[in-house]
């Protein structure tokens, strides 16, 4: 699939369009109790923790199908995935960070939350030395399904210390529907830009 020039300009306008939307909805939600308008920050890092692992997790079904079937478009979208949930995680580990300074007044590194979060860290940058480093296809697939298989056992796995249980769930609408608008926001601005980048992926030669 190639990309005419106004297709992708109007991709990029509506990722744009998309992250102003975000932008919105996390600045107009209103302040709680506790947290004060700092509930801004922490529920955009959990909305967008959720979507980064949509990314890596749709990286690592792609990745699982192409192992299966060669097919050469699946490879190309794992790719597109794991080229934007990798550097997001990073981006992610930052912003969780900061929120657990300014929320709880500190950063618990035995927090279980945390170590899966560095973990997942270590194993995105190790598919990406793969991919770069050896230009494996299969190599590169084949990581994708382990980090996604990774991500899944040590969030699944992980207990809560400072981290609260479910913040968003056990909150009203007014947290609640800001958050959703911002996960479904940032998930169709992933799907975009996950074309964009597809398109730009050169097809396996025959």
């Amino acid at each position: 699939m190639t990309l005419t020039p106004v297709a992708r300009r109007i991709m990029l306008g509506g990722i744009i369009v998309l992250f102003g939307v975000v932008g919105w909805l996390t600045w107009t939600m209103p302040p709680v109790l506790q947290l004060g308008t700092l509930v801004r920050l922490v529920i955009f890092h959990g909305a967008s923790t959720w979507v980064n692992m949509a990314a890596f997790t749709l990286a690592g079904l792609a990745g699982l199908a192409y192992l299966t079937t060669s097919r050469d478009p699946l490879y190309r979208v794992g790719s597109a995935f794991r080229y934007i949930a990798v550097p997001w995680w990073i981006i992610n580990t930052g912003l969780g960070l900061l929120s657990s300074r300014l929320a709880w007044n500190g950063i618990n590194l035995a927090e279980p939350r945390l170590q899966a979060t560095f973990w997942i860290m270590l194993a995105a940058g190790i598919v990406l030395a793969v991919d770069f480093g050896f230009g494996k296809r299969r190599w590169s697939a084949a990581a994708d399904v382990a980090v996604a298989a990774v991500l899944w056992t040590l969030i699944l796995g992980a207990r809560n210390f400072v981290h609260p249980d479910n913040p968003v769930m056990n909150s009203g609408p007014e947290i609640q529907l800001p958050f959703f608008g911002i996960v479904g926001s940032l998930l169709a601005a992933t799907l975009l830009a996950a074309a964009m980048i597809f398109s730009m992926i050169p097809a396996e030669e025959q």
